[in-house]
C-alpha cells in the first residue's frame, strides 16, 4: 500500500515522465506519522519518475487495453449494466482526433449514441471523475471497412481518451424509505417500458427486474403502501415475462409467471402467459389444464380459448406421435422375435440331419465292405 497523494499524483503522469509531488500530511502518514522517520502530520516532498504502468486488457487476445490517466477516490462503484452515464470522449488516429464529444446513454446501449462496444466495456471499469487511455485494435475499431464520415482508413489502430463524468446512483433498498422505494420502482417501470417499445429487450427486462428488487421487503410499509408496490411488482413481473416469451427464454418466463401468480393468484395475464411458457416447454397438458382456470375466471377470454385449443391440439398430436412410435417399435420387436425363431428352426433341422447323417455313415461302409467281398470272391471264381 502506498499513500493517498501517491495514488492520485501517479494516476496523472505519463510513461517516462518525472515529477516532485508535495504530500501534506493528511495525504502522507497523517498524525500518527511514520516513526521513527516520519513525524506526525508532516508534509513531504517526492521526485518520481514512472517508468511503466499497469496496463487493463479489455479483450482476451491482447487487440484493446486501457490505462489510468486520472483515478479518483470516489467511493463509489463502476457502472452496471442498465445504469445511466455521461461520459466525454475523444477519438484519435495516427495523432489525428477524429471525434470530441459528451454523449449520455444506458449501459449496454451504447451503440445508440455511436460508441463502439469496447469502449463501453472501458467505461464500466471506471469510477465517477476517472480518465482513461484506451488502446483499439482494428478489429474492435472500424475493421477493414473504416469509417468514411469519421475519415478513419480501413484496418486502423484506435486511441481514446475517456472520462466517465457521471453516474447514476445505484438502488440500494437498504437506506430507502418505503416513498424513495415506490418512486425508485415507478421509474424503472418507466425506463423498463421505454426499452421494451424500443426492441431494446435486454435493457427492458434489467429494468423491470429491478421493481422487484427494491420492493423485496415490505415489512415498514403501510398497507396503502404495500398495495402501491405488489401492484407495481406484479406489473414489473408479467413485463418480465413478456420479454422473457419474445426471446425464447420460456423456462424463465415460467418461473416468473409463478412469481406474479404468488402476488395473485387469478391475475389472467399471469395465468396466460404461463401458458404460453409451458407451450414452449412442450408441456402442453398443463398449459391446457392451466388455461381451463382462467377461463373459469374468463370465461369469454377469446384468446385463452385459442390457446387451449392450440394446447390440446398439441397434447394430441403428441399423443398420437407417442402412439405411432411404441407401435413401430413392437412391429420391430415383433419381427426380430420372428426372424430369431426361424432362425432357430433352420438350425435346429440343420442339427437333425447332421445326426442322421451321421448315424447313416457307419452301414454304407459294412455295406461298402461287403461289396467289396463279393466283388473280389467273383473275381477269385
Amino acid at each position: 500500500n502506498v499513500i493517498k497523494a501517491w495514488d492520485l499524483g501517479v494516476a496523472t503522469m505519463r510513461k517516462g515522465e518525472i515529477c516532485q509531488l508535495t504530500c501534506r500530511g493528511d495525504y502522507a502518514y497523517g498524525e500518527a506519522g511514520s516513526p521513527p522517520k516520519i513525524p506526525p502530520n508532516a508534509t513531504l516532498v517526492f521526485e518520481i519518475e514512472l517508468f511503466n504502468w499497469n496496463v487493463i486488457q479489455l479483450s482476451s487476445d491482447g487487440g484493446a487495453s486501457m490505462t489510468m490517466i486520472k483515478r479518483s477516490d470516489n467511493e463509489y462503484d463502476t457502472p452496471e449494466e442498465g445504469m445511466e452515464v455521461e461520459v466525454h470522449i475523444k477519438g484519435s488516429h495516427e495523432g489525428k482526433v477524429f471525434e470530441d464529444k459528451d454523449v449520455r446513454f444506458f449501459i449496454s446501449d451504447a451503440d445508440s449514441v455511436g460508441v463502439l462496444p469496447i469502449i463501453e466495456t472501458a467505461i464500466t471499469k471506471l469510477k465517477k471523475g476517472e480518465i482513461a487511455e484506451v488502446s483499439v485494435s482494428p478489429a474492435y475499431g472500424f475493421g477493414k471497412s473504416g469509417d468514411a464520415k469519421l475519415m478513419i482508413p480501413s484496418n486502423a489502430s484506435l486511441n481514446y481518451e475517456v472520462e466517465l463524468k457521471w453516474m447514476e446512483e445505484q438502488l440500494s433498498p437498504w437506506n430507502m424509505d418505503p416513498d424513495k422505494k415506490l418512486e425508485s420502482a415507478l421509474n424503472c417501470k418507466g425506463r423498463g417500458t421505454e426499452f421494451f417499445k424500443a426492441k431494446k429487450l435486454k435493457l427492458a427486462l434489467k429494468h423491470y427486474s429491478d421493481i422487484a428488487n427494491l420492493l423485496d421487503e415490505l415489512d415498514d410499509f403501510s398497507d396503502e403502501q404495500k398495495k402501491s408496490a405488489n401492484e407495481l411488482k406484479l406489473a414489473g413481473r408479467l413485463n418480465e415475462a413478456a420479454c422473457q416469451l419474445i426471446v425464447n427464454d420460456h423456462d424463465a418466463a415460467y418461473t416468473t409467471c409463478n412469481k406474479a401468480l404468488e402476488i395473485d393468484k387469478n391475475s389472467i395475464k399471469a395465468l396466460y402467459r404461463r401458458a404460453q411458457a409451458q407451450i414452449g416447454l412442450k408441456d402442453y397438458l398443463s398449459s391446457y389444464q392451466g388455461l381451463q382456470e382462467l377461463l373459469k375466471l374468463e370465461p369469454a377470454n377469446k384468446a385463452a380459448k385459442q390457446l387451449s385449443a392450440r394446447a390440446l391440439h398439441l397434447h394430441n398430436a403428441e399423443k398420437a406421435k407417442e402412439k405411432k412410435r411404441y407401435n413401430n417399435m413392437f412391429q420391430k420387436f415383433a419381427a426380430e422375435d420372428a426372424r430369431s425363431k426361424a432362425s432357430e428352426e433352420i438350425k435346429q433341422a440343420e442339427d437333425t440331419s447332421n445326426d442322421a447323417t451321421a448315424v447313416g455313415s457307419p452301414n454304407d461302409e459294412e455295406e461298402a465292405k461287403h461289396m467289396e467281398t463279393e466283388t473280389a470272391e467273383t473275381a477269385e471264381s
